[in-house]
């Protein structure tokens, strides 16, 4: 294995995700933000419109690329996604932050607003120092 991707067989049917969002930054602030079903824009995932085949998924691209040529956003994509509930949820650990807000500390920005916290284990394990006490971001 030398680390490299492998092509797929020509004859190969093209695959697409089953369900999928779409997503872009907004242009004015940067934050993320969710295409919804009436072709508006929402910071939560959760409210996002569902494409659940190629063509859904392209109508919906489609319409998030025509608010990005009117500057309104820019980076327009389609995100994988699992249902929970009901409703969408990303796959990628990349999608789950952009949808979760900055990951400053759980507190903060869209996670305090959405009342859940981050249940990354990489944020929650506390660093022992050689005696045994938490490490903590501090100077010196």
């Amino acid at each position: 294995m030398d680390g490299t991707q492998k092509k797929a067989p020509k004859d190969a049917p093209e695959t697409t995700a089953n369900t999928q969002v779409v997503t872009a930054y907004r242009l004015t602030d940067g934050v993320v933000i969710w295409l919804t079903g009436d072709n508006t824009w929402s910071e939560w995932v959760e409210q996002a419109a569902v494409g659940t085949s190629a063509a859904d998924v392209e109508k919906l691209t489609l319409q998030a690329k025509a608010w990005e040529a009117r500057n309104q956003v820019y980076e327009v994509y389609p995100v994988d996604v699992t249902m929970r509930e009901g409703k969408p949820w990303p796959v990628k650990m990349r999608e789950v932050m952009r949808a979760q807000g900055p990951s400053i500390h759980p507190q903060f920005g869209m996670q305090a607003e959405r009342g859940t916290q981050l249940k990354a284990a990489a944020y929650t394990a506390a660093k022992k120092t050689e005696r045994g006490e938490r490490k903590e971001n501090r100077e010196g």
